[in-house]
């Protein structure tokens, strides 16, 4: 296995569908730094910046030879797929999204935990801006719905043609992520 493949890693997929997740183990595996584009985006309170202020935040992260990406930003892709040396895509049914989304947000927003926590963006979660529970799950949802029918596809021809097919991988269970990881660990 090449290990320069994976040097500079991005990860596609929904809300719900795992990134950040796999990001986090990839990046215990390769010891590479994870940077959330969710993090770079999002300023305090829910503030959003400007389209050139976002672009050069991810500019500055993608100057480290190695790094794992993961989001969904289509106003960056065009700087970060030529650099990536591999690409993920995320794909899982409908039903195990809304099932992540509903449990992330709760555990995120009340003392029951019924999912690891993935936190929310570091401005916010520094702000205590915090997440409307039903507001999150109902847009949350909607975006993941128009993800998988409309954004997906193109997504998808568009890391393919940029870096190769041979440098793609598009995982539609949870169980062929978790195979592709204890492959990964023992090539090692």
């Amino acid at each position: 296995m090449n290990s320069k493949r994976f040097d500079r890693i991005v990860i596609y997929g929904s809300p719900g569908c795992g990134k950040s997740t796999l990001a986090n183990k990839l990046s215990e595996i390769f010891q590479v730094n994870h940077i959330h584009l969710d993090d770079v985006f999002w300023d305090p309170n829910w503030s959003i910046p400007t389209a050139n202020e976002f672009r050069s935040r991810v500019k500055s992260v993608l100057i480290h030879d190695k790094w794992i990406i993961d989001g969904n930003y289509s106003k960056v892709r065009d700087l970060i797929l030529p650099k990536a040396t591999l690409a993920i895509m995320i794909d899982l049914p409908l039903f195990i999204i809304f099932w992540r989304i509903i449990a992330r947000t709760i555990t995120r927003n009340t003392f029951l935990k019924l999912i690891e926590l993935t936190p929310l963006p570091k401005k916010i979660e520094e702000t205590n801006s915090g997440e409307r529970i039903f507001q999150a799950i109902f847009e949350l949802s909607s975006y993941a719905i128009r993800y998988k029918r409309h954004k997906l596809k193109g997504i998808e021809e568009e890391v393919i043609t940029t870096i190769g097919k041979e440098n793609f991988y598009k995982f539609h269970r949870q169980e062929d992520i978790d195979n592709f990881l204890e492959k990964l660990k023992k090539k090692l």
